[in-house]
C-alpha cells in the first residue's frame, strides 16, 4: 500500500508529465487498494474476522476471506489503469460518449411514449375516469408542449455525442504529428524546435480534452433539466446555452488548430497549426452548424410552450 500511494503521489509532480486523466485513473485505483486494505486490517483489529464462539466456528466466519478478496480485486484494478496519457485520455473520452448514449436512450424512450392525451384530466366529468387519472402517475411522460422541447434537447445531446467523437479523432490526428526524437539527430537547433512543437501539441490536446470534459458534464446537467414535468423552462434555456457554448469551443479549436506559444517570449509557434484530416474538419463543421440549429429549435419550442400555458 505504501508503494502504491507513493507511486501515485509521484505522478502528481509536474515534472513527470502525467495528464489529468492518467492521474485521475491512478488515484482512483490507489484509493481502492488502500481503502480495502484498511477494512481488512480493521476487521482483524475489532475481531469480526475471527469466530466469536463455537457456532460461528461451525458455520464458518468468512469476513476475513471476503475482505482479503476485496484487496486482491482492488489490486487487479491497478493493473487495468491505462498505460500512458494517450490511453487514459482516450478511455475518459469514450466514457463520456457511453454516458451520453445512456442519457440519450433514456429520454428517447420517454419521447417514444408520445405526449399525454388531453383527456387525461377528466374534462368529461366522469368521476371514475377522474379517479383513475388521479391515481395514474404521469411524471414519466411529456405533455404535448413539453415533448417538442424534449425532442429538440435530445437533438442537441446527439450533437454533443458527435462532438465528443470528433474530439477523439482530433486528438488522434494531433498525436500522430508528435515526432519521436532520437539521440541520432545532429541538428540541435532543429531538435529543440521539434521538442517545443511536441510540447505545444500536447498542450493543445490537453486544452481540447478539458473542453471535452465540460461537454461530458454538460450532458448530465442538461439531462437533469429534461425530466417531465418540465417546470423550469428558463433553466432549460440556460443549460442549453451553456452546452452550446461548450460545443463551440471544441469546434473552434479543431477547425482552427493553432498552436499557442508556451512562453511569452515565444512567437514562432503562433502561426503553426495542427493538420487535421478532411474527415475531422468536415465533421466538426457539420456538427457546429447542426448545434446552432438545435439551439434555435429549443428556443422556439420553449417560446411556443410559454404562449400556450
Amino acid at each position: 500500500a505504501e508503494l502504491v500511494s507513493t507511486g501515485v503521489l509521484v505522478l502528481f509532480d509536474s515534472s513527470i508529465g502525467a495528464s489529468r486523466s492518467y492521474r485521475a485513473h491512478a488515484k482512483q485505483s490507489a484509493r481502492g487498494v488502500i481503502a480495502s486494505l484498511m477494512r481488512l486490517v480493521q476487521c482483524f483489529l475489532d475481531g469480526s474476522a475471527l469466530p466469536a464462539n463455537a457456532a460461528e466456528l461451525r458455520d464458518g466466519n468468512t469476513i476475513g476471506a471476503q475482505r482479503t478478496g476485496a484487496v486482491w480485486e482492488a489490486c487487479d484494478g491497478m493493473v487495468k489503469v491505462p498505460k500512458g496519457n494517450r490511453a487514459a485520455m482516450r478511455r475518459e473520452l469514450l466514457t463520456w460518449v457511453v454516458e451520453c448514449n445512456e442519457t440519450m436512450q433514456e429520454f428517447q424512450d420517454t419521447v417514444d411514449l408520445g405526449p399525454l392525451s388531453d383527456g387525461n384530466h377528466g374534462d368529461d366529468g366522469n368521476a371514475e375516469e377522474e379517479d383513475y387519472d388521479d391515481f395514474r402517475d404521469d411524471d414519466d411522460q411529456y405533455t404535448s408542449h413539453e415533448i417538442n422541447i424534449a425532442t429538440a434537447c435530445l437533438a442537441l445531446l446527439k450533437c454533443s455525442r458527435g462532438t465528443l467523437n470528433v474530439a477523439l479523432k482530433a486528438c488522434e490526428c494531433a498525436g500522430e504529428q508528435i515526432i519521436q526524437l532520437t539521440d541520432e539527430t545532429d541538428d540541435e537547433t532543429k531538435k529543440e524546435q521539434q521538442q517545443r512543437r511536441n510540447k505545444a501539441i500536447l498542450a493543445w490536446m490537453n486544452r481540447l480534452h478539458s473542453s471535452a470534459r465540460k461537454v461530458g458534464d454538460g450532458v448530465t446537467e442538461l439531462g437533469m433539466t429534461m425530466y417531465p414535468p418540465m417546470q423550469d423552462l428558463d433553466g432549460i434555456l440556460k443549460q442549453v446555452a451553456v452546452q452550446k457554448e461548450a460545443l463551440d469551443v471544441i469546434h473552434e479549436m479543431i477547425l482552427d488548430a493553432i498552436l499557442l506559444p508556451l512562453e511569452e517570449e515565444d512567437t514562432q509557434e503562433q502561426q503553426e497549426i495542427i493538420s487535421m484530416t478532411e474527415e475531422v474538419t468536415e465533421l466538426a463543421g457539420k456538427i457546429r452548424n447542426a448545434s446552432l440549429m438545435r439551439e434555435k429549435e429549443v428556443k422556439d419550442a420553449v417560446a411556443a410552450a410559454l404562449l400556450k400555458r
